[in-house]
């Protein structure tokens, strides 16, 4: 009988390259019996987490699920919709609430689609946004579909997820938080659709679609490594044997990172934007034009520092990260025991040396307060220029 898989994440896993790998070989999946739905072509017309970004929405299939979820709460009542859009991040709520009412694709449409493809192929979804948010979609798919759904969920080491998910929202213009700042913020309670609690949301799905659907992989080391590796370690865990079959190199945009001190420049200037430009409603276009065209000037400072220091750029002390280790140790262990299989005193992922030194020092009082001051100058130039 085939079979549901859900790749769920999380977040700053490689998820985008998988998604990528799988969209552009299903046709070959399909002639092995799998298929990676193009789920936002088969239903047009809706907005939400789905069309959140153009260029990549066809590649996160599982962001339908979400829309229609939304969409079957909203016509549950006002209660329904808000308790939903507590789940997800604040603009997006705002976002829903302006376009939900035009949606289509309910979660019942999604079921009967899922249950069409099932009966030719084994059907894979993805989307990390799946991870954080509502586990309600999940429980309608297990009534739905019983042991035929099975969850692939990717692991990254708690410090290096916080440091990798900074460095993203710093680069794109939505946070100015020093990383000890913001690492509590996705660690607080009303904020935890960053998922970072690995343990408790592991816990939950267990007991929507039992431990023995769950397959608990590590963003790290050997799987990690090399060409393609990720996604052919996906598909192992799906049941393929990658090696067996020719591949498509899937031609993805480069998700790159800004490296050193230059995310630290970035962080105060967008702290200095926020206080110079008024938020918009549209979630599309929640970062201006300006900022973007900066952003480019921030990546080629970036590029020419990783010429001249080219080493892996850690931003937390040591002091700090084995405080994070600290604080998941007993959730971690927990983790390497009931899902991996290890044993007790096993550490859950092969890096167990916490105690790493930052790579990159914080900016000093002094360098925050002249970027400030080159960035009003800079501001102000760009504004004479335009009248």
């Amino acid at each position: 009988m085939n079979k549901l898989y859900l790749h769920l994440g999380t977040p700053k896993t490689a998820t985008t390259a998988i998604q990528y790998f799988l969209h552009d070989n299903n046709d070959r999946l399909r002639d092995i019996g799998y298929e990676y739905p193009d789920m936002q072509s088969d239903f047009p017309g809706n907005r939400g987490f789905a069309w959140v970004k153009n260029d990549e929405s066809a590649y996160a299939n599982g962001n339908v699920i979400l829309d229609a979820q939304v969409l079957s709460a909203y016509r549950q009542g006002e209660d329904a919709f808000e308790d939903i859009l507590g789940f997800v991040f604040p603009d997006m709520a705002e976002y829903y609430r302006a376009v939900i009412s035009g949606n289509r694709t309910d979660f019942d449409a999604v079921i009967a689609y899922i249950k069409a493809k099932l009966e030719k192929n084994n059907i894979i979804i993805s989307s990390e946004n799946l991870w954080t948010f509502s586990y309600s979609f999940l429980e309608r798919l297990k009534n739905e579909f019983a042991d035929r759904v099975e969850a692939i969920v990717y692991l990254r080491r708690q410090d290096s997820y916080v440091e990798s998910m900074w460095n993203e929202v710093v680069k794109i213009g939505v946070v100015s938080d020093i990383l000890e700042d913001y690492f509590f913020f996705m660690l607080s309670e009303e904020n935890d659709n960053h998922g970072l609690r690995y343990r408790t949301r592991l816990k939950r799905i267990a007991r929507i679609i039992g431990k023995e659907h769950i397959h608990v992989r590590l963003f790290e080391g050997s799987v990690i490594g090399g060409k393609s590796r990720i996604s052919y370690d996906f598909l192992r865990t799906i049941g393929i044997e990658p090696e067996k079959y020719e591949w498509l190199e899937p031609k993805m945009k480069v998700n790159e990172r800004i490296s050193g001190p230059v995310v630290n420049m970035k962080r105060i200037f967008n702290e200095y934007m926020q206080h110079r430009v008024e938020g918009k409603e549209d979630i599309l276009d929640q970062i201006p034009n300006h900022i973007e065209r900066y952003n480019r000037i921030f990546a080629r400072l970036s590029s020419e520092y990783k010429k001249t220091l080219p080493e892996k750029d850690l931003y937390f002390s040591s002091d700090f990260r084995m405080r994070i280790e600290k604080l998941f140790a007993a959730d971690n262990a927990f983790i390497a025991m009931e899902f991996l299989g290890k044993k007790e005193g096993e550490p859950l992922f092969e890096d167990d040396d916490w105690s790493a030194e930052r790579t990159v020092m914080p900016l000093t009082m002094n360098e925050e307060m002249f970027l400030r001051l080159l960035f009003e100058v800079c501001y102000n130039e760009e504004v004479r220029e335009q009248l």
